[in-house]
């Protein structure tokens, strides 16, 4: 569900904390019942409310107008009274490694994780899929305009043992198919999408999807049989979230 208003950005926020509305609005020296008009548009956000966003670094310009990222740098810490925590491991991405670590982690943005991805057969994407989990990128990989990007989480065990069932995948839109033979690629099959690695059979005007796990056939999208398919986009990155120990 796209958030068109302020008020639908305004609820993406507080679930990326994962806060009530009421802990929302104490934190942020509001009454609830402003809280509720700020997010279902009765009232435009006051100024005072707007400065206490801006000191932890929420990008105003993506609340009030859409553009841009949640956040001018990304604040997202552990609670300190978390049992357990999460982390995201970076298993794969285009860019160099070295420049992850020179760039100290503070150089982050927060993304959405937009739908489920099928790691099998195609499956429908669900249309009221909420912004519920989002994850905290490494800018430094993500050379395109931030738009360009759409965060899947990976249902499926056909794209074992490379890609495991769970694992966060971040594609870049593509419009063309140049440079995808090889590559792993989402796509979408009458109203399902999957994840594969591609391969183009030109002599039988084919797209042979490919999946990692030998116990998965492969499918083949035949042109010359009315068969569809529609490039979302291309891997780019791939994490696993893992568990912290205690603390």
């Amino acid at each position: 569900m796209a958030a068109k208003t302020v008020g639908d950005r305004l609820k993406m926020l507080v679930r990326s904390l994962n806060l009530t509305h009421g802990d929302f609005a104490k934190k942020n020296g509001i009454s609830l019942n402003s809280m509720s008009r700020y997010i279902n548009n009765k009232r435009s956000p006051d100024p005072e409310f707007l400065t206490k966003l801006a000191e932890q670094k929420v990008n105003l310009n993506w609340l009030l107008s859409g553009e841009g990222v949640m956040y001018v740098s990304a604040p997202w810490d552990p609670k300190p009274d978390s049992k357990t925590k999460s982390k995201v491991e970076v298993v794969s991405a285009k860019g160099k490694l070295s420049d992850l670590a020179d760039s100290s982690y503070n150089r982050t943005i927060l993304l959405p994780i937009v739908a489920e991805i099928s790691a099998g057969m195609p499956a429908k994407a669900a249309e009221d899929f909420e912004y519920d989990n989002f994850v905290e990128l490494p800018r430094i990989y993500l050379k395109d305009k931030i738009d360009n990007y759409m965060v899947f989480r990976v249902n499926g065990q056909s794209m074992e043992p490379q890609i495991m069932n769970n694992d966060i995948v971040v594609i870049q839109r593509k419009d063309d198919w140049s440079n995808t033979d090889g590559s792993v690629c989402a796509v979408r099959l009458n109203d399902g999408i999957t994840l594969k690695r591609i391969q183009f059979d030109h002599q039988r005007q084919q797209v042979l999807l490919h999946p990692f796990n030998a116990d998965y056939r492969v499918q083949v999208v035949d042109s010359l049989q009315g068969d569809d398919i529609y490039l979302i986009g291309m891997i780019v990155m791939q994490l696993r979230l893992t568990k912290r120990g205690e603390v």
